[in-house]
């Protein structure tokens, strides 16, 4: 599975108990090294140098990924995990130092 390409990028924090959805959707370039591995950065907002390393963990029931995000300018460090929903879809769940987790989506962009 190839996931190079656009994705649109999501996240919804667990507030008090409920969903908040952020504002803005953020836009990800994710090229893939190899069946396993691929790295991402931003391409919208355009001002954060975070880099995303991931991985995909396959199985015949499926396929799980787990992506790891830093921006070292501001130090903040955030870990998401999920499923391969299809070629066109992942989502999950994360976590950070900013605050409380919630849930991710990853949509990619035709």
């Amino acid at each position: 599975m190839d996931l190079s390409g656009r994705w649109e990028f999501s996240f919804d924090r667990t507030l008090n108990g409920q969903l908040a959805p952020t504002t803005v959707p953020s836009e990800l370039i994710i090229i893939q090294l190899d069946p396993e591995h691929f790295v991402g950065r931003y391409v919208f907002p355009g001002d954060d140098p975070s880099h995303f390393q991931g991985t995909l963990y396959t199985s015949p029931r499926g396929t799980l990924f787990s992506i790891r995000q830093v921006n070292e300018k501001t130090g903040y460090h955030a870990l998401y995990v999920g499923k391969v929903e299809s070629p066109t879809s992942l989502s999950g769940i994360f976590t950070d130092i900013a605050g409380p987790a919630g849930d991710v989506r990853l949509r990619k962009i035709p």
